[in-house]
């Protein structure tokens, strides 16, 4: 093998190691935990597997013995599958990235990936009519007529990354542009060398140096900020734990259960039990790090309505129409709304009102309605009670976060409230299911 040989095999060879580096910080950090953090960790896997390929291409070449033989077709068959496939795995760690950022349609990448099967398609063909290569004497590999061919799917797939990268250019930073931009333009320098000069291997090397660029600005800050939403979220737990079990609510509670001690203990008891399992229930979101079923969260809820039906008696009627309950969601994500709903809603109001539960499924959502018909508000006042809707705005992030769900809020003051939770059944963000 000659010197420049030498020098590409061990390029290779280096830049599969420090893919494999980075794939081991990867998954000894825990930073591969939604699909786009998994997309790019099958990305330096395949960049990995490519240059080991590749280098093995190189080692084989040139011996006339028929483990060279198997060794050369092998390598160089992988070589053009895997590279296809790196092609395809870059378009759909795009797209994921942009789509936490704001709604884009996976067309692109599901074009990129119906390139990457042509290729495929090619390639296997290639090893009968050697359109794309054949090899010479001593298993020299040299490029077929249609070579060109080849390369030309690539820089289709490069050029709809461009085009994705164009049109959303202004939801990205100037550093994500220039990285990505390095994603594109500097392997495809390389190609564009490899084309005309054969033996100088840039272009794997190319790549990897910018997954390189990927990784250190991009995916190991956005796990940095994963972690810190994921401590966000766990603060935001104990703050709606905190906000819901409020003194006077607690000794509203006992003082009613006290009273029915003696006019009727086996109502007591009941009413007992079910305080007690609202505490275990506010006491478990701490520990929750998981979404939990709907059953689980409306068995909280009716907790919790059932101590207020206790204390308020006619003032308050509940109405629940749970259409479709085979779903997951955040936990304490109703009970607050509930609650809001009772205390600032339909108490306020003369003469109490009725608290209305519904659950369906509307196409590829789950809508969950809490309707008061108490006392209302108008959302375009600036509310300034501190602590009222800190409940609400902190199930409103932890929705978002979680599993891409969203709130809407309509209040008209005297004819109550509306509140709907909008919950996508497939997570957008996370690739959390919100349906089991």
């Amino acid at each position: 093998m000659s010197t420049v040989g030498y020098i590409n095999v061990s390029l290779e060879i280096w830049g599969a190691i420090l893919s494999f580096v980075f794939i081991t910080s990867l998954y000894m950090g825990g930073d591969v935990k939604n699909r786009t953090d998994k997309v790019f960790f099958l990305i330096l896997l395949c960049n990995s597997l490519l240059l080991i390929s590749d280098a093995a291409a190189w080692l084989f070449k040139g011996h006339a013995t028929a483990v060279s033989y198997w060794g050369v077709h092998i390598a160089n068959f992988l070589v053009y599958v895997l590279g296809y496939l790196l092609m395809a795995l870059f378009t759909e760690y795009l797209v994921g990235y942009l789509s936490i950022r704001i709604k884009i349609s996976r067309r692109a990448a599901g074009f990129v990936w119906g390139l990457c099967a042509v290729g495929v398609i090619l390639t296997i063909i290639s090893q009968w009519n050697h359109m794309y290569y054949d090899f010479a004497e001593n298993n020299i590999y040299r490029r077929g007529e249609w070579f060109w061919l080849s390369q030309l799917l690539g820089l289709i797939g490069t050029g709809v990354d461009i085009s994705l990268l164009l049109i959303y250019s202004r939801e990205l930073k100037k550093k994500e542009l220039w990285v990505f931009l390095s994603y594109i333009f500097l392997p495809m320098l390389a190609m564009t060398v490899q084309m005309f000069i054969y033996g100088i291997a840039w272009l794997y090397l190319a790549t990897t140096i910018s997954i390189i660029f990927v990784y250190v600005s991009l995916q190991a800050n956005q796990a940095q900020k994963q972690k810190l939403r994921e401590m966000e979220l766990e603060i935001s737990k104990s703050a709606i734990m905190l906000s819901q079990v409020q003194p006077h609510f607690l000794y509203n509670t006992l003082l009613g259960i006290k009273q029915l001690c003696d006019s009727n203990p086996q109502k007591a008891s009941e009413a007992l039990e079910h305080f007690a399992y609202y505490l275990r229930g506010n006491l478990d979101t701490i520990a929750q790090k998981k979404m939990i079923p709907f059953e689980m969260e409306m068995s909280h809820v009716k907790d919790y309505l059932y101590l207020e039906k206790m204390r308020f008696d006619q003032k308050l009627t509940i109405v629940m129409e749970l259409e479709y309950t085979d779903f997951i969601l955040p936990a304490m994500t109703v009970q607050p709304i509930a609650e809001n709903a009772v205390r600032w809603g339909i108490i306020k109001k003369k003469g109490g009102g009725t608290l209305t539960i519904k659950s369906e499924m509307a196409e590829e959502n789950v809508i969950i309605s809490v309707i008061d018909d108490g006392v209302g508000f108008d959302p375009l006042e600036s509310k300034n009670d501190g602590k009222t809707h800190i409940g609400i705005e902190n199930v409103r992030q932890r929705l978002m976060f979680q599993c891409n769900g969203t709130m809407e809020i309509e209040s008209k003051k005297g004819c109550g409230t509306t509140v709907k939770i909008i919950l996508p059944r497939k997570g957008m963000t996370n690739e959390y299911y919100c349906s089991r």
